[in-house]
C-alpha cells in the first residue's frame, strides 16, 4: 500500500492473515500429512489468494487514481520486482543446499522478469502463478492511465465484467487470459468496485458492479476448490464460496471505515511482510521442513518461525530502503532530465 495519503491499518491485518493462510495451507494441509485434524481447517487457507487478488483490486484503484501512468509504472516496479529478486535467490539456494536440485541462470532470468509464462519457462516457485495475474493487471491498469481512459470506470469496468461472464460460460473470448486472467477477474474486480463505493459512495452502478462480480467470484470459488483440496465435498466447494463472500463483506466494511484501527508500528510491519513472505514460503519452507530430523508438527513450527524472520529481514533491510530509493529516483527523473535539457540549450 506504498505511497496511500491515508494508509488503512485494518487491511494490514486482513493482509496478513490472508498470507499466513496460505503458509498454514502449503505446510498443514498437504498430502500424507501428519494434521489430519488441523488440516480440515487450515485446507481452506489457499482462500488466501483470491483475497489477495480482492485487496490488489482495491488498493491498486486506489494508488492509480490521480497518478499518471509513470508513477504508477515506479512504484509497482519498486514494490514487485527487488523483493521478488532477493526471494527468489534465496528459493534457489535453500532448495539447492537442502535438496542438490539445481535451477539453470535461464529459468532464474525468465522468472525473475516474470514473463517466464510467456517464453515457455516454468515456475520456479509454485505461487508465481499469482505474480503473473498481479502483473497482467497492473499492465491493464498502466495502459487505462496512460489513455486516459482509468477514470471512465463505468466503460472499462463494464467490458471487463462482461467478458469475464462470457468467459466463465462460453471460453470466449479465448484470447483472455494473454493480457488478463478471467478466472480470477472476479476478484479484482470486486476489489475496484469496493473502491469506487468508498470514493462516490453505494450508487446503482457501483453496487451493481460489486454484486455481479461477488455472484461471479462465488462460482468460481465453488468450482475452484477441486483445484486446491482432493476431492471436495459440496459441503467444502459451499464453505469455500462463502468465506469469499465473508471475506468480501469485511473489505468493504474496511473501506467504508467501519472496521478501523489506530496506528500500530507492528501493523504496518505485518502488513509489509506479507509479500517477502508469501514468496519464499513455499518451496524452500517445505524443503526445510522435510529435511529438519524432527517431527513434523516441530518441522512446521521452526519453518514458521524462520520464514517470518527471513521475511522480516527482506522487508527491512531490502525492500523497503531499496523501494524507496526507486521510488525517490523515478519520481524525480523526469524532472532532472528536463532541467538537464533546458540547461544545455541554453547559451552559454
Amino acid at each position: 500500500m506504498d505511497g496511500l495519503k491515508n494508509r488503512v491499518y485494518t487491511l494490514d491485518l486482513l493482509r496478513f492473515a490472508a498470507a499466513f493462510a496460505v503458509v498454514l495451507y502449503h505446510y498443514t494441509a498437504r498430502p500424507d500429512g501428519a494434521f489430519d485434524l488441523f488440516s480440515t481447517v487450515s485446507r481452506f487457507g489457499y482462500l488466501g489468494v483470491p483475497v489477495f487478488f480482492m485487496i490488489s483490486g482495491f488498493v491498486i484503484a486506489l494508488s492509480a487514481n490521480g497518478r499518471s501512468a509513470y508513477q504508477f509504472c515506479v512504484s509497482r516496479f519498486a514494490r514487485l520486482y527487488p523483493a521478488l529478486w532477493v526471494g527468489l535467490i534465496f528459493t534457489v539456494t535453500t532448495v539447492y543446499l537442502l535438496t542438490g536440485n539445481r535451477t539453470d541462470l535461464w529459468t532464474m532470468f525468465a522468472n525473475a522478469t516474470l514473463l517466464n509464462d510467456y517464453i515457455g519457462q516454468p515456475d520456479i516457485d509454485g505461487v508465481y502463478w499469482t505474480l503473473h495475474a498481479e502483473l497482467k493487471f497492473y499492465a491493464c491498469v498502466f495502459l487505462l492511465v496512460a489513455t486516459g481512459l482509468f477514470k471512465h470506470f463505468k466503460l472499462w469496468l463494464s467490458a471487463w465484467l462482461a467478458l469475464t461472464a462470457a468467459h466463465m460460460v462460453t471460453g470466449q473470448p479465448w484470447f483472455m487470459g494473454w493480457f488478463i486472467s478471467p478466472s480470477w477477474s472476479p476478484f479484482f474486480i470486486t476489489g475496484v468496485s469496493i473502491y469506487l463505493i468508498q470514493d462516490q459512495g453505494a450508487n446503482r452502478f457501483n453496487v451493481g458492479v460489486l454484486a455481479g462480480a461477488l455472484i461471479l467470484a462465488t462460482i468460481r470459488a465453488f468450482s475452484s476448490a477441486e483445484s486446491f483440496i482432493s476431492s471436495p465435498s459440496h459441503t467444502e466447494s459451499a464453505i469455500a464460496a462463502s468465506v469469499i463472500l465473508l471475506f468480501a463483506a469485511t473489505l468493504l466494511a474496511i473501506a467504508v471505515g467501519k472496521l478501523d484501527m489506530p496506528h500500530a508500528s507492528w501493523v504496518v510491519t505485518a502488513g509489509a511482510m506479507t509479500y517477502p513472505l508469501y514468496l519464499i514460503h513455499n518451496r524452500a519452507g517445505k524443503a526445510i521442513i522435510d529435511s529438519l530430523p524432527v517431527p513434523e508438527w516441530l518441522g512446521v513450527t521452526l519453518a514458521i518461525v524462520f520464514m517470518l524472520a527471513v521475511a522480516f529481514g527482506i522487508y527491512r533491510f531490502i525492500e523497503r530502503p531499496t523501494g524507496n530509493w526507486i521510488r525517490q529516483f523515478g519520481f524525480s527523473l523526469p524532472e532532472r532530465i528536463s532541467m538537464r535539457a533546458r540547461t544545455e540549450r541554453e547559451p552559454d
